[in-house]
């Protein structure tokens, strides 16, 4: 996230931007920048107390619905959205042993790698980068499943073996995006984030989060969805998928800018009444 100081502050020069993370006191945080990738409906409440007046956070980590007085100002353009394997030995999925460990810890993505691979052993294991890889490296685990866009944050491109595409693992709604929330009354902010704003971006996880609540209102569920915006047309991919691999429906629809609560409305009926309503049900 620290590429949004870096953007702001390109866009900005005359404007002092502070990471609330470099801060020792809570007490010198008010009219400062503040990120987060953790625990957004909490520092949320920071936002609208005044604490901080710009917030960046993971778009997967987004609430559906916001308070009242905050808005989604920005999204930055996107990084890879989608998913990627390590493995030790450097074998895709396809090459690994019958029975191999995998851990994963999104039951989006189990589901869906169980369904491809029924014979995998996956483990529910959510550390960190270098904790998953010192456990393969130690052969705890033959790999393990990572956001492609938090592995280029880390530089750690060169440790990956395979990039998933759609048809083994559609990723959960908003990865590789960070959107930035401000207060509605907070015009100067709104005008500062303008010139970072990516509105192909911003539509593309506009895209994945109507979806989620057209097929859940609470937005839980075993829901994998991309969207993918060129000039005035969309494309939407969506998979809704049991943790245990046993069930998968997966559908896929293209519209037109302005067309898209009719086509978002209509893929997730198609997926809902082809067996998704009961996945999701079984899920929560």
């Amino acid at each position: 996230m620290g590429r949004v100081l870096d953007l702001l502050r390109e866009a900005h020069p005359r404007q002092k931007f502070i990471d609330i993370h470099d801060l020792k006191t809570r007490k010198t945080t008010k009219r400062n920048k503040g990120e987060t990738r953790r625990g957004a409906t909490g520092t949320i409440q920071a936002l609208i107390k005044g604490e901080i007046d710009i917030l960046v956070v993971d778009a997967r980590e987004m609430p559906l619905r916001f308070k009242p007085n905050v808005e989604l100002s920005a999204v930055v353009r996107r990084s890879n959205p989608f998913d990627v394997l390590i493995s030790r030995e450097g074998l895709i999925l396809d090459d690994q042993p019958d029975k191999a460990c995998l851990a994963v810890s999104n039951p989006v993505k189990r589901g869906q790698l169980l369904y491809y691979r029924p014979d995998l052993s996956l483990l529910d294991e959510s550390g960190e980068f270098e904790t998953l890889y010192r456990m393969m490296i130690d052969e705890r685990i033959d790999g393990f499943v990572y956001a492609a866009s938090d592995v280029e944050a880390l530089n750690q491109q060169d440790k990956v073996v395979e990039v998933f595409t759609t048809s083994v693992c559609t990723p959960v709604a908003g990865q590789g995006a960070l959107g930035i929330l401000v207060r509605k009354d907070n015009k100067d902010a709104r005008a500062i984030l303008s010139v970072i704003d990516d509105p192909a971006s911003a539509t593309e996880v506009e895209l994945e989060r109507q979806f989620l609540m057209y097929v859940a209102r609470d937005g839980k569920g075993p829901v994998g969805v991309l969207g993918k915006v060129e000039r005035d047309e969309f494309q939407v991919e969506a998979t809704i998928a049991a943790p245990d691999g046993s069930e998968k429906v997966s559908g896929v629809m293209r519209g037109r800018l302005g067309e898209e609560s009719n086509v978002l409305e209509k893929l997730a009926s198609e997926l809902l009444e082809s067996g998704g309503k009961k996945i999701i049900k079984t899920f929560k």
